[in-house]
């Protein structure tokens, strides 16, 4: 597929014999310096979120998602034939879907769980890995994060817009939008959220800047219709967060929060629950805890090998009526593919959020909102969070966007261990380019710049332009 490119000159300043000539960069990477990438793959990057919630709305349980993922798979696997990007996230992914394919074998051999589970549960499981490898893959820098924020803002957006119509067509104790029920649309917002802060700070086009405050606010509106307490709490502690880094007026603080109090102290109060209100029984702590051991009471049954992807279901106490899951990603993760699983899981998210203190480490001095620091502190945040917004939904894995959750955490996992990304080295004679995982002499490691070199997609301000497809 050829696609429009900008054509810019890129002059060699080493003297006489140097090399010169004229390149095709496509908008997202024009000013980073990386290597070209077609421009289709930003507006397909942008379009996945909305895709996946139109396509759960108005097409039912037609596979638009997996779709658009498998293009950009394709997309990936011919630019793995390029370059294959080497850095630490995308080895730890890649050790991670060893452990997991091994794992759910050796489950699958053991207690031979049922096939229709099993093919959803694997389905589930390949597209979250799949995903996550091919944002990695596709990194460019900056931009790239920026373009896949900027694919959330709108599917919240849109969201909420369905949200809303909802609100006004139909009278239901708990909003569910366009999916089965309120947690998943809990789940989805909160998580859009977590990103709004993280595109606030990366967005170059001031025109846009306006748009990620008001749909966090609308989402944790959208948050509030779903009754589910723990994740307007979560949803309130991020805008409270936020406005407290980005240090905007009293009076916009004190605003929000009379409006908070004043829905909580209303005449009735605030309906929320833990779980879906007239969907599933009222979910609170203590329920929650006894779900919580009747997963690990699977996992300690089977030898903590794991009942096999999709055999959860089957082994199940028949106790939970109505409950369909343990209500949390890990647990969920654990009893089917095995504690080993579970640890290796751990032990990649303990890394990523060390990773996120090196980061805010090396850019110690400047504030939490920079565009160097904003990303590895809300990505800490989101990690250290993942028990409580995982917890929203009987059942994680079986739920398109969190293939897309998951991606995203890598994406900003790839990006904080080398935000310069990948930088083109041009030797003296035409045609010999070389690319690398990172600047000169400094590789995938997380670091600050060389002295003397100025990664071009740091600084944001006016007349940078705007480099997103």
């Amino acid at each position: 597929m050829m696609c429009r490119q900008n054509r810019v000159s890129t002059m060699s300043s080493e003297g006489p014999g140097s090399w010169a000539t004229t390149h095709s960069l496509t908008k997202p990477v024009l000013q980073a310096k990386q290597r070209p990438m077609p421009r289709w793959i930003g507006w397909v990057l942008i379009a996945m979120p909305s895709l996946s919630i139109l396509g759960t709305w108005l097409l039912g349980t037609f596979p638009l998602f997996q779709l658009v993922a498998m293009v950009l798979v394709i997309a990936a696997i011919w630019d793995w034939r390029r370059f294959f990007d080497k850095s630490r996230t995308m080895l730890t992914i890649f050790g991670l879907s060893i452990a997991i394919v091994v794992s759910a074998v050796v489950a699958m051999a053991a207690y031979r769980p049922p096939v229709g589970g099993a093919a959803v549960q694997s389905v589930a499981m390949i597209s979250c890995i799949a995903l996550a490898l091919t944002l990695v893959q596709l990194y460019r820098g900056e931009a790239t994060v920026l373009t896949v924020i900027r694919g959330w803002m709108y599917a919240v957006a849109i969201l909420g817009g369905i949200t809303v119509y909802q609100r006004v067509t139909q009278d239901l104790p708990a909003l569910s939008g366009p999916f089965p029920t309120p947690g998943y649309l809990a789940g989805s917002m909160v998580a859009g959220i977590f990103l709004m802060p993280v595109g606030f700070a990366l967005e170059k086009d001031h025109r846009l800047r306006w748009a990620y405050p008001v749909i966090a606010v609308v989402a944790t509106w959208v948050v509030w219709t779903t009754h589910r307490s723990v994740g307007f709490a979560v949803a309130v502690a991020i805008l409270l967060v936020w406005l407290a880094l980005e240090r905007w007026t009293i009076t916009a603080a004190l605003v929000f929060v009379a409006g908070v109090v004043t829905l909580i102290f209303r005449p009735g109060g605030v309906p929320l629950r833990w779980a879906d209100v007239g969907m599933e029984p009222p979910l609170d702590a203590t329920v929650h805890s006894r779900l919580l051991d009747a997963a690990w009471t699977i996992l300690r049954d089977s030898h903590f090998l794991g009942v096999g992807p999709g055999g959860l279901a089957s082994h199940w106490p028949d106790t939970f009526v109505g409950y369909r899951g343990p209500y949390s990603a890990l647990m969920e993760i654990a009893s089917q593919y095995g504690a080993a699983v579970g640890v290796v899981l751990m032990c990649a998210l303990i890394g990523a959020v060390a990773w996120c203190g090196v980061r805010l480490w090396q850019t110690r001095g400047g504030p939490l909102r920079s565009v160097e620091r904003a990303p590895a502190f809300w990505l800490a945040l989101v990690i250290l969070t993942l028990p409580i917004t995982t917890s929203l939904q009987a059942q994680w894995l079986n739920f398109p966007l969190s293939a897309l959750v998951v991606a995203t955490l890598a994406l900003l996992a790839r990006h904080i261990e080398s935000p310069q990304g990948r930088a083109l080295v041009w030797s003296a004679g035409p045609g010999a380019a070389e690319e690398t995982a990172g600047p000169p002499d400094h590789g995938d490691r997380l670091d600050t710049e060389p002295d003397g070199e100025e990664d071009p997609t740091r600084s944001v301000g006016p007349g940078r332009g705007d480099t997103s497809p």
